[in-house]
């Protein structure tokens, strides 16, 4: 997890924030759930960038940006999507994605 100039190593449990970037090696992977019960995973060299996260428990309202560099992210969209199905984007070198549906593959070379 790249926070800043800093490096974390990622662990169970490590709270993640908007604007944190999130690196795997060339046999690594990582699953993250998010409190809206979205969950993403990112398959090998892969990078990812957090842009914006913000999700109100009770009306599900919420903003959920990524930016795909390279490498592969798999999505299961939670609450936000369900409420608003503009809530989701998903940025890459060429293009965007609104997320409409409740599962979606995005692959980055």
């Amino acid at each position: 997890v790249l926070r800043g100039a800093e490096r974390l190593p990622a662990r169970l449990g490590l709270p993640l924030l908007a604007e944190d970037v999130i690196e795997t090696g060339d046999d690594g992977s990582v699953g993250i759930t998010f409190v809206d019960n979205s969950r993403m995973s990112l398959g090998p060299d892969s990078r990812v960038e957090l842009s914006r996260f913000r999700f109100d428990p009770v009306t599900h309202d919420g903003e959920f940006v990524t930016s795909v560099e390279r490498g592969t992210l798999t999505v299961n969209s939670g609450q936000m999507a369900k409420q608003s199905p503009d809530a989701m984007k998903v940025h890459t070198p060429t293009s965007v994605l609104a997320v409409r549906g409740t599962r979606f593959l995005v692959s980055v070379e």
